[in-house]
Order: structure tokens, then C-alpha cells, then sequence
């Protein structure tokens, strides 16, 4: 029901008469079945519990265009885990969005309206209000969560799974439009405002209520986007705990044809800064909440050749992390969980080493008090406190694709554990009684799929993922014993 008014506003505006009309209905559905090796969380040896799982997702996209108005429409009719084991590591602090994780076969009964939007497009600007996924630059902040056609590019593994989702009314302009048909012609400002439905720090539909104000300018010309956003978010949590937070977003992408050599080059990059006051984590030394100064950025250089369709990338992040969880200062930058870096470490180990370290200190048997702030804690798979090198190589003989990457991460600084250093009585040591250290390791990962077209329908894809990590001095202990290995089966019917 608190979507009426959204939907009422979509069905409205599509009575316009006597107007060019156009209906589409694209969507897709993916099915992944993921098999994980057993993998010590801390020093007693515990495990996650889940071996293996299967996954799907059936979403339909059905939109109108009404000469300059756009109308659309996104609902997941299907999706999360269909069978395989449950995983109650980190239960207690999963969103609603991801289902319940002690629930193996949650996915054959959902049915989430995702999106209810309208859009005007003119030479001028443009105006857009509704539900819709948020998204920009490059997807550091804002990700929507919608799967990318990798192109003649190399492909990234995992998935695009939730994405963010705002009540948004948004502003566009081009003031220069009318004066001028150079480059200032593309210049657009924006001025917008959210309330968040659902992201990876507030749900809705959990009891957080999220604004957030934005201004942004973008610049497009021929093979180049650059674009400066300044944002304000107020959060207040379903237990009162309240955040004011100010983000600065600049990305830049630059493509370059190599006609000499037959190839693309691609430049991008993004960065982030984020400052201001969260009493959603409080602290010994600032019990009543913590100042936050945190920064991200990651630069990417992508080299695609047309014959033979060979691609090379090299992507470098940095995402700082607090040296001392215990003063009144938070320095911790989280990547959108959507972007994606690597196969295993990410979004598997230290997904799940957060999430144990979590359960333990929200024991209070183990603590006798829980900290605030625990629902932040787990990393939902996002890049925290690191640099890594993530280089990448595809080839695309025919309908196949096959590619290669690796990662090797650091902590920005020391990796600690929350639990194992309040065991060694607020001695930094990570989740297994080791020193803390910097070193995480690196990783391996391979994919093949192959593409076929179906006339009058789509595509299909069939494919499969592997990887497998070895820990560095971070996560010295009983992880360092053996290889975490990871494999991914694929497929992807899109119409």
C-alpha cells in the first residue's frame, strides 16, 4: 500500500491520448548454483554451514514511451534461494531484501514490485519522479543493480543482485543548450531528492527512515563522461540511532579509439569522500556516537582489441579503514556492494569473517553488553578497508567467452576482528587469535560461457565460474591452512 501513490501517479500519466506510442517488455531470468569449500570463521573452527546453494531471479521490465515520456515498471516475480544448505552465519543482521538466510527455499514464493517510474526527456533537461534504481558514475556510492552487457571489455565475475532503491524526484538542465552547440552544449546540472527505500544501510521496510538532497554536474562529449556529485543523507534507524552524513562523488570515463591498432582504450575512474556525524556506532572514548572521514576511489584501465576480440584490464581501489576501532573517529569506506571485485575474497571470505565476528559480538554470553552499530558490521560482500590490483584478460572466440583474473588485496590498515581483540583484552588481533596484519592474499579465478541467440525470443547463456584464494598474514590461522575454493554454475535467458 505505500506504494499507491507511486503507481497511481505511473497509470495517470500513461492516459495521455493521441501520442506515439511504444510498449516493451524486456527481462530476464538467471539461475546460479554456487558450491563453497569449508572455511574456518575463528579460532574454535567454526564454519558457515553452507556447502552449496541455488539461486534464481525472474525479473520483468515492461515500459511505455509517450512521445518525450518514459513509463516504467520493475518487478521481481521470482527470486532468491531455491535449495542447497542455509546459512545462519550473520542471520540476525541480513536485510529484508536478502531473504531469510536460514530459509533454503525462500525464492519459490517471492514476488517483490521493485520500480514505478515516469521520466520527460526534452532538448532542454529532463524531470523524473517515482520509484527507480539509483545509480552513478561508476556505481562506488550508487549502484541500481542492473546486469551490464560487458561488451568487447573484460567481464567481471559474480553478480549484480539487489541494487539501491529510492523514492526519487529528480531535476535536469542544460542551460546552455539553447546558446550554444559546442562542447558546453552537453552540460547538465541536477538537482534531486531521495527517500531510500532500500540499500546496503538503511531498508525501509525495516523501520529506517533515509532522506537524502543532491546536486550534481555532468559533462559528455564524444567517447568522455566526467561528472561531480555533492550529496546529504539524514538517517534514522528503526532504534533511533541517527546519522547526517556529506558525500563528494567525481567519476570520469574516457574512450579512445586506437584505429592504428585495431583495438578500444578506456579510462575510468571514480572517488569518494564521505564526512560528518553517526550515533549508529558508538564507541568507548565517544559513547554517544562517532565522526565520520572516510574515502574510496578505485581507476580502471580496459585495452580491447576488434580481431582477435582479446581484452586486458587492470583495476586499482583503495578503501580506507578506522586503525582504532575504539576512538571517537570512524574512517571505514564501504564500496557498493554491487560493484564487484574478484571472486572469492570479497565476496565470500571476508562477507562471511564480518559476519561471524557480528554474531559474536552481539553475544552477550560472550561480551555482556553489545555494542551499537553491529548491523554495519558485516561487509555484504563490498570492498572495506583495502587496496587491491585486480587484472583481468577475455577472449572471445566466437559465441564463447572465456577469461581470467586475479586479485591481491591489502588492508588500508592492520585487519583486526572486533571479538578477537576484545579476547586479547583490545590487543589488535584478527579473527583467528593472530596479530593483526595487513596482507589479505590474493586470488584466481576462471569463466567460460557460451551465448546462443534465439530468434524472435533473446539470448541464452550457459557458463561457469572457479576461483580459489589463499590467505595472506591477515588472516593468518586456520584459514591460511587451505585454499578456499569457489566454482559458479550459470545460466541466463534474457528476452
Amino acid at each position: 500500500m505505500r506504494r499507491l501513490p507511486v503507481i497511481l501517479c505511473v497509470l495517470g500519466a500513461a492516459a495521455v491520448a493521441d501520442a506515439r506510442v511504444r510498449w516493451q517488455t524486456p527481462g530476464g531470468y538467471r539461475l546460479r548454483a554456487t558450491g563453497l569449500t569449508a572455511t574456518s570463521l575463528d579460532e574454535t573452527g567454526a564454519e558457515s554451514g553452507q556447502r552449496w546453494q541455488a539461486a534464481h531471479r525472474l525479473r520483468i521490465r515492461p515500459s511505455i514511451e509517450i512521445d518525450d515520456v518514459d513509463i516504467g515498471l520493475e518487478v521481481d516475480v521470482l527470486t532468491g534461494q531455491i535449495a542447497g544448505d542455509p546459512n545462519p552465519v550473520g542471520a540476525d543482521f541480513a536485510e529484508r531484501r536478502q531473504g531469510d538466510p536460514e530459509d533454503p527455499e525462500r525464492g519459490w514464493t517471492t514476488v517483490e514490485p521493485r520500480q514505478a517510474w515516469v521520466r520527460w526527456t526534452g532538448e532542454r533537461g529532463a524531470v523524473a519522479f517515482g520509484q527507480m534504481g539509483a545509480d552513478w558514475g561508476i556505481g562506488l556510492l550508487d549502484a541500481d543493480g542492473q546486469d551490464r552487457d560487458p561488451g568487447p571489455w573484460v567481464e567481471r565475475f559474480g553478480d549484480r543482485w539487489y541494487g539501491d532503491l529510492v523514492d526519487r524526484l529528480l531535476l535536469q538542465g542544460r542551460p546552455f543548450w539553447p546558446l550554444t552547440t559546442g562542447p558546453l552544449a552537453t552540460l547538465t546540472f541536477t538537482l534531486g531528492g531521495d527517500h531510500v527505500w532500500q540499500d546496503e544501510r538503511a531498508s525501509f521496510l525495516e523501520g529506517d527512515t533515509a532522506w537524502r538532497a543532491f546536486g550534481a554536474v555532468e559533462w559528455f562529449g564524444e567517447g568522455v563522461r566526467l561528472g561531480l556529485m555533492g550529496m546529504h543523507r539524514w538517517q534514522t534507524d528503526v532504534d533511533l540511532a541517527e546519522a547526517s552524513l556529506t558525500y563528494l562523488d567525481g567519476y570520469g570515463e574516457w574512450t579512445v579509439p586506437l584505429y592504428m591498432f585495431g583495438a578500444d582504450l578506456k579510462l575510468s575512474g571514480e572517488a569518494v569522500l564521505t564526512f560528518g556525524e553517526s550515533a549508529r556506532r558508538a564507541t568507548v572514548s565517544s559513547p554517544g556516537g562517532v565522526e565520520r572521514l572516510a574515502l574510496g576511489w578505485l581507476g580502471r584501465v580496459d585495452l580491447a582489441w576488434r580481431c582477435p576480440r582479446v581484452a586486458l584490464a587492470l583495476e586499482t581501489g583503495y578503501a580506507s579503514g578506522d586503525a582504532d576501532p575504539a576512538d571517537e573517529a570512524d574512517r571505514d569506506f564501504s564500496f557498493d556492494p554491487d560493484h564487484r571485485v574478484g571472486f572469492v575474497l570479497f565476496p565470500d571470505v571476508l562477507r562471511l569473517l564480518t559476519a561471524r565476528a557480528a554474531d559474536r559480538m552481539a553475544d552477550v554470553d560472550r561480551v555482556g553488553r553489545a555494542p551499537p552499530g553491529l548491523e554495519d558490521l558485516p561487509t555484504d560482500g563490498a570492498v572495506r578497508n583495502a587496496l587491491y590490483l585486480f587484472p583481468g584478460v577475455s577472449w572471445r572466440p566466437g559465441p564463447w567467452r572465456l577469461t581470467l583474473a586475479g586479485v591481491v588485496a591489502w588492508a588500508a590498515v592492520p585487519w583486526l576482528d572486533p571479538y578477537g581483540t576484545f579476547q586479547a583484552g583490545g590487543v589488535a588481533r584478527n579473527a583467528f587469535g593472530s596479530p593483526s596484519a595487513r596482507f589479505y592474499g590474493a586470488e584466481l579465478a576462471v569463466a567460460a560461457s557460451r551465448e546462443w541467440r534465439l530468434h524472435g525470443v533473446g539470448s541464452l547463456s550457459v557458463g561457469a565460474q572457479a576461483g580459489g584464494f589463499l590467505a595472506g598474514a591477515a588472516l593468518a590461522g586456520a584459514m591460511a591452512d587451505d585454499t578456499v575454493g569457489k566454482g559458479m554454475l550459470r545460466v541466463d535467458l534474457r528476452w
